[in-house]
């Protein structure tokens, strides 16, 4: 939630913003951080502001995900495998149903002229907040639909659609869209200015908190509604800090025609690649809780997110320091797009071509000794969905369209990955069964690859030699992996430990 609502931005030329004091300053004279972001005119200067940006980012998602894995860890031996599976369907529901709306508030605030403006801030804010309970009121919908359905005999015995405790949880989970809705649009323009140290720290506290809570409920319930607590006192926590604890002017409910029109304007296209993009990155979890078990689908959640920690490092990283960085070199130093470009391909490729094979080596290694026996399953899909990662590479560098003003190109990108997993996928299953329903997941975003190298034309940012010298990683990633399992074999099974 927090990383799709930060996106909103505002902008401005006319009216820039003192952070430190939150008053405007004079029409001349820019606050520092926004003169600082806009100062360096090199690479030397630009890798000054990313590389700070880059630490903030990179230390939090790793620290992030450390404490998320210690949390998975701990209440693996507290809750059963179907609650897992029965979780990952009710937030599945809410993403699909807030990336359906979304209008590209944070994508249009860092990348405009105007996303320092107080009209543009507070219109964004409030469209913003608007948002927010309508993705609630289409939440309880879906979950009213859900349970209707199911006393028709709408879906097959056993699956997790058929759960009594799905739609309640659906409508609670889905409350923090309401919440994060009136998340300060300070925290946008962090990212905006590549400023994200305070940021992350707010961000870290309430999921410190969030996680807390889903662990004590977890120990004196072991209820679902452990995991419903946590997500709304996380929620909670960060849109009360973003508000309290960052520098800059406060926003107030404002809809500037204006600036909501630029905002609309620019948010049609990321409408419909959002859309399409929900699909493609939530379609495999739609489609299996049709066809396999709670505890089934309980086992491919763990195993995903530990593959998702990788493709997710990757994706925070771009997001929040390549993507603004790419975009200040499109406006002011255009000549220099091309070799930026690569200079943030390269360790991105490295990391994705790399973990792919590193996890390939040790995916069974690695369940077996963070999870005890009833999760064993997840070792084949790990190692399945790790292949994924060859082609995430390219899925995260074509959000560069937006970062160059061409929404248009993600936005068909977006539309032939959902095609492609809702076709392929099923047919896969049909024939091959479950197994070939994983490698349809993992690969199916494939057909886009001549796609992106097409679009990549344009500003020449095509080198066969690079593609296929990247390549080489994975053996190496293979290697380290298998001898990564040959060590962590010699550890003693944190799966046996049961609390």
């Amino acid at each position: 939630m927090a990383s799709v609502t930060r996106s909103v931005r505002g902008a401005a030329k006319l009216y820039p913003i003192d952070e430190e004091q939150g008053q405007p300053c004079s029409d001349t004279l820019p606050p520092p951080e926004v003169e600082s972001a806009r100062a360096p005119t090199s690479w030397e200067g630009i890798r000054g502001l990313v590389l700070r940006a880059a630490g903030w980012s990179m230390g939090g998602y790793i620290a992030s995900q450390f404490l998320r894995i210690l949390s998975n860890l701990i209440l693996t031996r507290l809750l059963i495998p179907e609650m897992f599976g029965l979780m990952a369907v009710a937030m599945m529901v809410q993403v699909i149903i807030f990336m359906l709306s979304d209008i590209g508030l944070r994508q249009a605030v860092v990348q405009s002229a105007k996303g320092d403006t107080p009209d543009f801030l507070d219109t964004a804010w409030t469209l913003q907040a608007i948002r927010g309970f309508l993705i609630w009121l289409a939440c309880i919908a879906v979950a009213f639909g859900i349970a209707q359905a199911d006393r028709f005999g709408a879906f097959k015995a056993g699956s997790v659609y058929t759960s009594p405790e799905l739609p309640p949880i659906i409508i609670a989970v889905a409350f923090t869209a309401v919440i994060g809705g009136f998340q300060s649009t300070k925290l946008i323009s962090c990212a905006r200015h590549l400023d994200l140290g305070r940021a992350t720290a707010i961000e870290m506290f309430a999921q410190v908190l969030g996680l807390a809570v889903a662990i004590l409920l977890a120990w004196y319930t072991r209820s679902i509604w452990s995991f419903v607590a946590s997500a709304l006192a996380s929620s909670l926590a960060l849109t009360v800090l973003s508000h309290t604890h960052l520098a800059g002017r406060g926003n107030r409910f404002r809809l500037e025609p204006t600036a909501a029109g630029e905002l609309l304007r620019f948010g049609r296209w990321i409408m419909l690649s959002s859309t399409t993009s929900v699909l493609a990155s939530n379609g495999d979890r739609m489609l299996l809780a049709g066809w396999i078990s709670q505890a089934a689908l309980g086992l491919y959640v763990l195993a995903y997110s530990l593959v998702a920690i990788l493709e997710g490092a990757g994706g925070r990283l771009f997001t929040s320091v390549a993507s603004p960085a790419l975009s200040k070199v499109a406006r002011e130093r255009p000549e220099m797009l091309r070799s930026v470009y690569y200079k943030f391909r390269l360790p991105f490729d490295m990391f994705f071509v790399g973990g792919a094979g590193l996890l390939y080596g040790s995916g069974e290694a690695i369940i077996d000794v963070l999870y005890d026996d009833r999760y064993m399953g997840a070792a084949t899909v790990l190692e399945i969905l790790s292949c994924g990662l060859l082609v995430s590479r390219f899925t995260v560098f074509s959000l560069a369209y937006l970062a160059l003003g061409e929404p248009r190109y993600l936005s068909i990108l977006n539309i032939v990955k959902a095609l492609c997993l809702f076709t392929i996928v099923p047919l896969c299953y049909w024939i091959f069964g479950f197994d070939g329903a994983l490698w349809a997941i993992a690969l199916h975003a494939l057909p886009t690859v001549p796609m992106i190298i097409y679009f990549n034309r344009r500003y020449q940012f095509n080198s066969l030699a690079f593609e296929a010298g990247i390549l080489l990683l994975w053996p190496i990633g293979y290697a380290t992996g298998r001898l990564l399992a040959y060590a962590l074999e010699s550890l003693p099974n944190l799966g046996g430990v049961v609390l």
